[in-house]
């Protein structure tokens, strides 16, 4: 429960010069609770608000945030505050997903891009995956889902989730995996909701268990490592907040520029610059944005998947043997239905066996390249037969 004045002041019930207190941190509320606030402020209408509440949180240092996360309850605007920009940091999004107070929709939103890592701490936290089957949806949907982290799914559900209207399908159409539908709706008689329930409770219980710490004194070696993650932790996760009117300004710039300037742009300018003029329409500035010494995979894997590049920018990427040797920036280019035919056959031979099942069922992509993934996909397990045969 927030401090009776955050609530006030979050629900206009008090007069702007104490919002403005409260951005700079000049009211008599427990610390947690100003965090909490300044999140909730970070986009208020008020600029001199929105700014400082943003500068105030920038400033917190990562050992505060991790012991925040680990022993606060918080309301739900605050943890989509964390969602989308502390969860950069994957320690900390971690730690907000064990927090008991983060609500099912906060997570339901994060599975659906979660990276590999974030899935194994969504998936062990099975209460909230029986209270709120949207989260395993979500799951089954994600992109960076593994194998072994579908076979986790495929258990609980089932499990759970048999006659779940949506669940079932999903897993077989995404995992291959088929579970027996019963006949019933997915609305669980007494005994087994009173089961449900028990097994709710009983996880609960387990997963409290598990985050009780050590009363152990630390070694050297775990406090250097803590201090070697303290360093690293990533400042840049608030950098979008707080340039956020900087990048609308150099939006409205770039307009104004001339071709030879977005050019020397692309190639010596920043990541927001770089993210603006690849939409640009004239394709010598797009093509100069991917020859930039400056740009990051990651970049490069994203501009992979835009469907409004034309053909040319994508040959380029393929042509290139930097990024050909980046599995991430191969599949998503395999996987854009822009990219021609011929390039996406030859690049999908790369594919793992798991990535090739769900581009059999990509129906974003041509028939032709699902077609061209079930036969590799055949043909390897053909192949595999044969060798368990010989031996």
């Amino acid at each position: 429960m927030s401090h009776p004045l955050v609530e006030q002041i979050l629900s206009g019930k008090v007069p702007e010069a104490v919002k403005k207190a409260a951005a700079r941190g000049a009211l008599p509320i427990p610390r947690e609770d100003q965090i909490e606030l300044w999140a909730c402020l970070r986009n208020d209408s008020d600029p001199e608000v929105k700014i400082q509440c943003r500068q105030n949180l920038a400033s917190i240092p990562f050992e505060e945030w991790q012991s925040l996360l680990r022993e606060h309850s918080f309301r739900k605007e605050f943890f989509d505050f964390v969602a989308k920009v502390l969860a950069r940091d994957e320690r900390l999004a971690i730690l907000a997903l064990r927090n008991k107070s983060m609500s099912a929709f906060t997570v339901e939103e994060m599975a659906l891009n979660a990276p590999a890592t974030l899935i194994d701490t969504i998936l062990d936290g099975q209460a909230r995956l029986l209270e709120c089957p949207g989260i395993v949806v979500a799951l089954l949907k994600n992109p960076n889902l593994n194998a072994s982290q579908g076979r986790r799914i495929f258990d609980l559900a089932e499990q759970f989730f048999r006659n779940h209207p949506t669940i079932p399908k999903i897993i077989e159409e995404k995992l291959g995996l088929k579970i027996k539908i019963a006949e019933a709706k997915f609305v669980p008689e007494v005994e087994e909701k009173k089961e449900v329930e028990e097994k709710i409770e009983e996880v609960a219980k387990e997963e409290i268990k598990e985050e009780i710490p050590s009363a152990t004194e630390p070694t050297v070696e775990q406090v250097e490592e803590e201090q070697a993650e303290e360093a690293a932790f990533p400042k840049e996760a608030f950098k979008e907040e707080l340039v956020q009117e900087e990048v609308k300004n150099l939006y409205q710039k770039i307009l104004k520029m001339s071709v030879p300037k977005k050019v020397e742009l692309a190639l010596k300018g920043n990541k927001e610059a770089r993210g603006i003029l690849i939409r640009d329409s004239n394709k010598v500035v797009q093509e100069a944005v991917i020859n930039s010494p400056k740009v990051t995979e990651q970049e490069i894997e994203t501009i992979a998947k835009m469907r409004n590049l034309p053909d040319e920018l994508l040959r380029k990427i393929a042509m290139s043997n930097e990024w050909m040797r980046k599995y991430n920036v191969v599949k998503a280019l395999a996987s854009n239905p822009k990219t021609p035919l011929p390039i996406a056959i030859s690049l999908i031979q790369r594919f793992t066996d798991f990535d090739l099942k769900f581009l059999m069922k990509d129906k974003n992509v041509s028939e032709a390249l699902r077609k061209e993934a079930k036969r590799i996909y055949e043909a390897r397990h053909t192949m595999k037969k044969m060798d368990f045969k010989k031996h």
